[in-house]
């Protein structure tokens, strides 16, 4: 984006013909198939079609597209405001005072903390030295991060102050790596202090830093700026299979930035200097790619919000007034039942994660209508292993019920899950992509990168979603479920989480008191997805004491998401003709136990 106007108003006119002049040549010579004819590209101006990648760091892309924006504001922190100037100069810091306790190119660094300044100062730190950032979520268990690290053979590990217990518990278990504490209570309003603030402030010596204590260890040293390597690492992230194993998505700075790159082409009006919000966390794909990278990259204003409350974070939209804003439902939703006056300053709102029904999608447009937006609420769509986002909604390129289109360097193409082939317009097939924002591979593991990327006739490699779908003749994708079951859920947080029955029960059936576990997802009062977990456990047993006991230990092994909220015992548990649990008797069991 160019600092004098977004790239988005500069072309308008430009799109505009080209979409008028490609729409009457594609109608003559459609093939039927829409990988063939990509027929959203209408949408897009030769200059998005025909631009370049950027091959650069991460850091180096930010630093190019702020050039001549060093006064401009970085990040607003609670109304501390952070300059470019200062956001290079924190990282620089950041870079030297890893590189003072041994971190080098390659080296991973684990990290579980929230959308704060220090945590994006870490990201590029490490960035800048050639590190790569291992992006861990808060509500693992101790042990889930544990053996994260192991697996990672991480070299450092920096954890939020919110976590301190559970840290402590980690810390012990690696005697020989650096642990850093993010302690931000200082600059926190006084309804948030408390859990966030170190509730004990003595450091382990030699071992265990607080996050400014740390940067000090940099001072005098020198830590050369790494220079681009293609396809190098940058930040892992993590999803969960089908199985409900987590894996580590390995993204580079190429696929960053490519996402940031094409967005800069889309109707979205970014502008620099605009101020932008977003609630969705750095553990989170979405949350590395579009809630720190796209809005820096563009040279905006980063809006940091780490209490994610419903109500508090409307709080937050009033008082900050930003020109665009991206959440969840559970924040969407929260929006529309609060008394918000005036949304006339907004010129993007955008959800990521479960998509809204159409009935909810009309809603929310009515309710943004009315409050004097301009336009309609637009969703992305996309997955971790994709930097989260390939299709999206934008202004002016909207249809109601679909997840949008294709980004300017993205190719979709829906198959037959059955014997691959190729579907046609509006036929219902998986959603297969091919983009320069697919993820390297996962973390030391061939086997599932191999499952899940595969090599087509074309040469090309394309990913496969596991969700169904389906692309009409204007290039919009419609989701239609998915092809093996997921379910999402709410945390604590208020984050929105996959849930997998599998992992439950992979996890509980290691208790010794349990024989068998079937779990279950029901919607809870509030329509949200919580398990409920079946054990068959030891004759004799008491039961409300057994019971105790198994959440006791699901509470230790499972990330808190995962947590069953009801543990039912069952005598016998139902099987199928094919020897397998049958979930749908549980189903009913559960059902008629709680009418």
């Amino acid at each position: 984006m160019r600092a004098e106007q977004s790239r988005a108003e500069q072309s308008r006119a430009e799109q505009s013909r080209a979409e008028q002049s490609r729409a009457e040549q594609s109608r003559a010579e459609l093939t039927g198939f829409p990988s063939i004819d990509k027929p959203w590209l209408k949408y897009y101006s030769e200059e998005a079609i025909q631009a370049e990648l950027p091959e650069c760091t991460v850091l180096q892309y930010i630093k190019n597209k702020n050039t001549n924006n060093l006064n401009g504001i970085a990040l607003n922190y609670f109304g501390n405001k952070i300059t470019y100037r200062e956001f290079f100069e924190n990282i620089d810091k950041v870079a030297k005072a890893f590189y003072a306790i041994g971190i080098r190119k390659g080296d991973i660094v684990t990290i579980a903390s929230l959308h704060t300044p220090e945590t994006i100062y870490i990201i590029y730190g490490l960035n800048k030295i050639g590190a790569v950032a291992n992006m861990v979520y808060l509500t693992l268990s101790a042990n889930e991060i544990i053996e994260n690290i192991k697996s990672t053979d991480s070299k450092a590990f920096i954890y939020f102050a919110m976590i301190q217990e559970k840290g402590r518990i980690i810390e012990k278990k690696f005697p020989d790596i650096k642990t850093i504490i993010l302690d931000v209570s200082d600059s926190m309003p006084w309804y948030l202090k408390y859990p966030y603030r170190l509730k004990n402030k003595k450091d382990i010596l030699g071992k265990t830093y607080r996050f400014k204590n740390f940067l000090s260890l940099g001072e005098g040293v020198v830590a050369k700026e790494m220079l681009y390597t293609k396809n190098a690492p940058a930040v892992i992230v993590y999803t969960s299979g089908t199985t409900g194993i987590p894996k580590g998505v390995v993204l580079s700075n190429d696929n960053l930035n490519a996402v940031a790159e094409q967005y800069s082409y889309t109707t979205f009006d970014f502008r620099m200097n605009d101020i932008f919000m977003d609630m969705i966390p750095p553990f989170l794909g979405f949350g590395i790619s579009i809630g720190i990278h796209l809005p820096l990259a563009l040279g905006m204003e980063s809006a940091l919000w780490i209490d994610i409350e419903p109500n508090k974070v409307v709080q937050a939209f009033n008082r900050i007034k930003p020109r665009h804003f991206v959440s969840g439902p559970v924040i969407v939703k929260a929006m529309l039942e609060n008394n918000i006056k005036d949304m006339k300053f907004l010129s993007t709102f955008a959800g990521g994660g479960e998509s809204l029904s159409i009935e909810q999608e009309k809603k929310v447009n009515s309710f943004l209508h009315d409050k004097g937006y301009g336009g309609n609420y637009v969703t992305g769509y996309g997955m971790t292993e994709c930097c989260a986002t390939v299709c999206t909604g934008m202004p002016g390129i909207y249809k109601e019920g679909t997840l949008g289109i294709p980004l300017p360097k993205v190719n979709v193409k829906i198959v037959n899950p059955k014997d691959g082939q190729e579907q046609k317009y509006d036929e219902v097939g998986e959603v297969c992509f091919h983009a320069p924002n697919i993820m390297s591979g996962y973390f030391k593991n061939l086997k599932e990168t191999d499952n899940i990327i595969k090599t087509h006739a074309d040469n090309k490699k394309w990913i496969r979603t596991g969700d169904l779908g389906s692309v009409d003749q204007e290039g919009f994708l419609t989701f239609h479920g998915r092809i093996k079951k997921i379910y999402l859920t709410k945390g604590s947080d208020n984050n929105v989480y996959k849930l997998f029955p599998m992992q439950i029960e992979n996890e509980l059936i290691k208790n010794e008191e349990v024989l068998e576990c079937g779990t279950i997802v029901v919607p809870d009062q509030e329509k949200i997805h919580v398990a409920i977990a079946f054990v068959r456990v030891k004759v004799g047993l008491e039961k409300e004491t057994v019971r105790g006991k198994v959440l006791e230990f699901a509470r230790t092994h499972l990330p808190e998401h995962a947590i069953p909220k009801k543990i039912m015992l069952i005598e016998k548990m139902p099987y199928t003709q094919s020897n397998k649990i049958d979930y749908k008797k549980l189903e009913e069991k559960y059902q008629k136990e709680n009418r």
